[in-house]
């Protein structure tokens, strides 16, 4: 019986941590009318945890998921929900 105990324990350890958090993709594409339109134009409609198309990934995406690049140098991630802002400026 004791050997089951710390077995079940990590599972529910494992559980209970999966389900904190506040990352919560939305599970919709917001992609456009044609289904291929980048977040930079369409700001205004995505919300954050939208799936996007961006051809600049590091001011639109969450790098908490994974981020696929294409040929067309651009990239599909989960959407931040806002432009990120600059770390430093150029002068």
């Amino acid at each position: 019986m004791h050997y089951l105990i710390k077995p079940l324990m990590g599972i529910a350890l494992c559980t209970l941590l999966t389900a904190c958090g506040d990352d919560k993709p939305t599970g919709k594409a917001c992609l456009g009318e044609n289904s291929d339109s980048l977040v930079e134009n369409m700001q205004a409609q995505c919300k954050a945890g939208d799936a996007i198309a961006t051809k600049h990934p590091a001011y639109f995406c969450d790098f908490n998921y994974a981020i696929a690049y294409n040929d067309y140098n651009s990239a599909f991630c989960i959407y931040a929900g806002a432009l990120k802002g600059e770390r430093t400026k150029l002068k």
